[in-house]
């Protein structure tokens, strides 16, 4: 009888150590949580107005306002990738 229950124990520990639905494919790069949904949106499009900035100021011709603002643009676009990627804990 113990072999049994034992059996039917083991097939759930190992189903709980796969991963959810929110963390395959492509849904482990999107928020999950309406807090990272905040982030998400408003450092992308504080970084959307950066990179036009960015390109603005190099099309003008004044390259340190240009340089400047494209790593601003890299920097934000980390931070947006953080709030889609952290997954928050319950």
């Amino acid at each position: 009888m113990s072999a049994g229950k034992s059996k039917k124990r083991a097939v759930g520990r190992r189903r709980n150590y796969g991963p959810t639905a929110d963390q395959i494919g492509a849904r482990k790069y999107l928020p999950n949580y309406w807090a990272n949904w905040l982030g998400f949106v408003l450092f992308g499009v504080v970084g959307v107005a950066f990179l036009c900035w960015g390109l603005f100021y190099v099309a003008d011709q004044q390259f340190a306002n240009g340089i400047v603002a494209l790593l601003l643009t890299v920097a934000l676009g980390y931070m947006v990738y953080l709030f889609g990627s952290t997954r928050l804990r319950d």
